[in-house]
């Protein structure tokens, strides 16, 4: 290799040039698990209240005295959580959060365009949740597999951004001028 081509090798690299087919960048999934602990914080998922989390969603106490959680109050408590603090959003990920009657799941981070093909998936605050590959042979790119088809599946899921997903043979759709 030329002294040319490895400058520009490395500038590019430098630039924060997408990385090689397969790998996901390291900044990018940086992002997607700390996007997912927020989320996980502000909704008070994966025993975060246990460790001093303030949730922005009423949850009540426990057994009769728990209060339902709406899909619309938890997408007020997400986006106040990730409200430009996680550039890579909707460029490189997005976020899905099944939702069952009585409130939010868990999160759930998959990734788009050059990202596409990784996933992370909420879990304990003592636990790395690092992002998979879906195709991986492994347990946990089994399961991501998995729970990325269940909320792709369920009309319930919320999306972030609003007007993107992650699922097998659809497109990512781009942002609408009316969505900003």
């Amino acid at each position: 290799m030329s002294i040319g081509l490895l400058v520009v090798a490395l500038v590019a690299a430098e630039a924060g040039a997408p990385t090689a087919p397969g790998k996901l960048s390291p900044a990018v999934s940086k992002e997607m698990t700390e996007s997912i602990v927020a989320i996980n914080k502000a909704l008070g998922l994966e025993s975060w209240t246990a460790r001093g989390a303030k949730p922005c969603v009423d949850r009540g106490g426990q057994g009769i005295t728990a209060k339902d959680v709406s899909a619309e109050d938890t997408r007020k408590c997400v986006a106040t959580a990730i409200d430009k603090g996680f550039p890579e959003l909707g460029k490189s990920y997005v976020l899905a959060i099944p939702m069952a009657a009585v409130g939010p799941v868990t999160v759930i981070a998959l990734g788009i365009n050059a990202s596409e093909g990784w996933a992370a998936y909420s879990c304990d605050p003592e636990r790395k949740c690092l992002p998979v590959k879906l195709s991986a042979p492994s347990k946990w790119g089994k399961r991501m597999a998995e729970r990325q088809a269940k909320a792709c599946a369920d009309t319930a899921t919320l999306w972030f951004p609003a007007e993107q997903r992650a699922c097998p043979g659809a497109p990512a759709s781009p942002p609408t001028a009316a969505a900003k």
